[in-house]
C-alpha cells in the first residue's frame, strides 16, 4: 500500500493528473467553457513549430503563434455553438463546452430525439465553417500573394492569419462531414438512414462504416509525418473506440426516445430482425417495391381478363354442341374447350 501511495504521488502521475484537468475560460450565450490543461500546454507548442519557418523572427514567431492559437480555439468554439444552437430550437439545453488538443465537446444534456433533429444538429457544426468561410475568403481574394515581402510584424501576421483561418475552417469542414462515427458525418449517415430503417439498425450500419473510416485513419497515420501520425492514430482509434460503444448501447437501448411501446424496450435482438413490424408496414415502400406490386397487379388483371373471355368462349361453345353435338365442332373450338378442362384441373 505504501507503494503504490508513493506511486500514485510520483511527479509523473501529478504531471498525468494536471494535464487532464481543466480550468474555466469563461461563460458564452450562457455556456461556461473550459479548457484541458493539455491543450493549453501542447498546441502553443505545436503552432509555434508550424510558425517558426514562416516568422523572420523569434518573436514575430511568437505574436503568430498566439494569433494562431486563439484563432484555433475561436473556430472550435464556434463549431460546437454551432451545435448548441441548433440544439435550442429542440429543446436541449447545453451549460458546458470543454477544449481539448482534438477540438471541442459540447456537453449536451440530452441526445435528440429523431432522425431530423439529430441531422440537423450534426449539420450545425460544420455549417459555422461555412460562415467563416463567407467572411475570410473573399477577405484572402484581396489581400497580396505574398507575406514575407511585406513590412510590419502585425501587417504580416495579419495576413499569415487570414490564410491560416481559411485552411483550417477548410480543412475542418470537410473532415468533419466525413461519413465515420462519431464525427458529424458520421452522424449524419445515421440519422439519414434512420428516417428508412429502425434508429438502431442504422446505428449498426453507421458504427459499421465508422469502424472502417477509423481503421483507415489509423493506417494513414504510418504514412505522414510524425505529428501528423500522432494526430491522425489517436483520432482514428478514437472514432473506432466510439463505434464499439455505440454498437453495445443500440443493442440493448433506444437510441432516439419513443413514447410508444417500443420493441427495442423488451428485445435486445430487435436490430438483428430489423424492429418494429408495425413501423415496418407503416412505412412507405421504396420505388422498387412499388413497381413490382404494379407489376403482378398487370399481371393479375390480365389473367382475370383472359379467364372470362375463355369462360365466354366455353359458354358459346356449349350451345352449340346442344344443337350440333361434339363432332359438329371445329378443331379451334375443340381446343378451347381442352384449354378450359386443363385450367379446371390445374386450379382444382
Amino acid at each position: 500500500m505504501s507503494a503504490y501511495r508513493d506511486y500514485d504521488n510520483s511527479p509523473l502521475m501529478q504531471f498525468v493528473r494536471f494535464v487532464t484537468r481543466s480550468f474555466a475560460v469563461g461563460t458564452f450565450f450562457g455556456v461556461h467553457v473550459r479548457m484541458y490543461w493539455a491543450a493549453a500546454l501542447l498546441m502553443p507548442l505545436l503552432v509555434l513549430r508550424w510558425a517558426v519557418p514562416v516568422s523572420p523572427s523569434f518573436g514575430e514567431a511568437l505574436l503568430l503563434t498566439t494569433a494562431w492559437f486563439v484563432g484555433l480555439f475561436l473556430v472550435v468554439w464556434s463549431h460546437e455553438m454551432g451545435h448548441i444552437v441548433a440544439g435550442w430550437h429542440f429543446r436541449i439545453r447545453t451549460d458546458l463546452i470543454t477544449l481539448s488538443p482534438l477540438g471541442g465537446v459540447a456537453h449536451m444534456n440530452a441526445p435528440a430525439s429523431t432522425p431530423r433533429g439529430e441531422l440537423l444538429i450534426s449539420l450545425a457544426g460544420p455549417a459555422v465553417h461555412l460562415l467563416w468561410l463567407a467572411l475570410f475568403w473573399p477577405l484572402q481574394q484581396l489581400l497580396p500573394d505574398y507575406v514575407l515581402g511585406t513590412d510590419g510584424a502585425l501587417w504580416r501576421v495579419s495576413l499569415w492569419t487570414v490564410w491560416y483561418l481559411v485552411g483550417l475552417n477548410q480543412v475542418m469542414l470537410v473532415f468533419n462531414l466525413l461519413p465515420i462515427f462519431p464525427l458529424d458525418g458520421g452522424r449524419c449517415l445515421r440519422a439519414l438512414l434512420a428516417m428508412r430503417v429502425h434508429a438502431n439498425r442504422a446505428t449498426m450500419w453507421a458504427t459499421t462504416v465508422g469502424m472502417i473510416g477509423g481503421g483507415i485513419l489509423v493506417l494513414m497515420a504510418f504514412t505522414r509525418s510524425e505529428l501528423q501520425s500522432g494526430v491522425l492514430l489517436v483520432i482514428g482509434l478514437s472514432c473506432i473506440s466510439a463505434s464499439l460503444n455505440e454498437r453495445r448501447m443500440a443493442q440493448h437501448v433506444l437510441v432516439y426516445q419513443h413514447t410508444m411501446q417500443d420493441p427495442w424496450a423488451v428485445d435486445p435482438d430487435a436490430w438483428k430482425h430489423g424492429g418494429d413490424p408495425q413501423e415496418q408496414r407503416a412505412r412507405k415502400p421504396g420505388w422498387f417495391a412499388r413497381w413490382r406490386r404494379a407489376r403482378a397487379e398487370r399481371k393479375a388483371a390480365d389473367a382475370a381478363a383472359q379467364a372470362e373471355l375463355l369462360d365466354r368462349q366455353v359458354d358459346e361453345i356449349l350451345d352449340r354442341v346442344h344443337r350440333v353435338g361434339m363432332s359438329g365442332l371445329s378443331e379451334g373450338e375443340k381446343a378451347i374447350l381442352k384449354r378450359a378442362s386443363q385450367r379446371r384441373r390445374g386450379a382444382g
